[in-house]
């Protein structure tokens, strides 16, 4: 087996963009093994517990900057590696919370997501598995396997959820996503927006409103309408797993995304403490002594 120095992978991703760790073979079993939402997308070997575990393999996980409602950092991570000299690598799709926080990366707040270190919750995790080696390893990440502190003493996004999926009490914190996804998919919310109303309105005009009105879980759409999940092929619109588009332009569907709502956090007056933060000292970003920069490598 080649070995690759995890180095020579930091340097090619710009570190004012990207965080960078690796997890190993068994970590990733690990991850692997953590309850999942169903795949929703296609970008990635699927990692995850509906498979059968076979090339288990080091793993390089990535935090790219930035909050967006798609998944183009898969298309930016993998036309890096195809433009590096390393072959023997593979996008993976595994429970990428629990890879995050193995590598160091981050730490998981209130409302399930994870806490970049370095950009805070304004990101995107991936993974790009490696069959060769992967050695020198970082050695000074930081690995926490709490609820983030800043979480202590406030309930906001618990409170905020309007099905009460976010579950918080104790260990081990978890998300109901069965209750969170048939919400988003079919709620009835006075002052959240409904994805069922804005499919009907604009994908499926002809489908009886007071069908789709006495929907509330892909059980009842299955039995009403022979269908297991709301399809997007029609009138222009498209979902490839990852964006609805309309006429190849991604849309904004509206849909509740109460529990990403943190700056609602009354323990910080309604601004949510990324300076603050970085002025304390309390999270430091971090960035390697050799790293990637504009004009050379560092």
């Amino acid at each position: 087996m080649n070995t690759i120095s995890f180095n020579e992978l930091y340097d090619l991703f710009n570190p004012t963009v990207w965080d960078i760790g690796v997890i190993s073979a068994e970590q990733l079993l690990q991850c692997s093994l953590k309850p999942i939402k169903n795949k929703t997308h296609f970008t990635g070997a699927d990692f995850t517990n509906s498979i059968h575990y076979k090339g288990l393999c080091n793993t390089l996980i990535l935090i790219r900057d930035g909050h967006t409602w798609d998944y183009t950092h898969y298309d930016e991570s993998a036309k890096i590696m195809y433009n590096s000299k390393f072959k023997n690598w593979f996008q993976i799709y595994t429970n990428f919370k629990e890879a995050a926080i193995m590598a160091g990366l981050g730490v998981r707040a209130k409302n399930s997501l994870i806490y970049s270190y370095k950009f805070g919750f304004d990101c995107h995790i991936c993974a790009i598995g490696f069959i060769d080696k992967i050695i020198d390893l970082p050695t000074n990440r930081r690995i926490n396997n709490k609820m983030w502190k800043r979480c202590d003493g406030c309930d906001d996004c618990r409170k905020a959820c309007p099905v009460g999926a976010i579950h918080n009490e104790t260990e081990p914190y978890w998300l109901n996503s069965g209750d969170c996804d048939n919400f988003i998919g079919f709620s009835d919310h006075e002052t959240i927006p409904s994805i069922k109303k804005f499919w009907h309105e604009n994908v499926y005009p002809e489908i009886d409103n007071q069908n789709i009105d006495n929907i509330k879980s892909n059980f009842d759409l299955l039995n009403m309408l022979g269908m297991g999940s709301l399809p997007w092929d029609r009138n222009g619109y498209s979902y490839d797993g990852q964006v609805i588009k309309k006429d190849n332009i991604p849309v904004n569907v509206p849909f509740c995304r109460e529990c990403t709502s943190q700056p609602r956090c009354s323990k910080w007056n309604g601004n949510y403490p990324y300076n603050d933060v970085y002025k304390q000292n309390e999270i430091k970003p971090i960035i390697f002594k050799r790293g990637w920069s504009k004009n050379k490598e560092t």
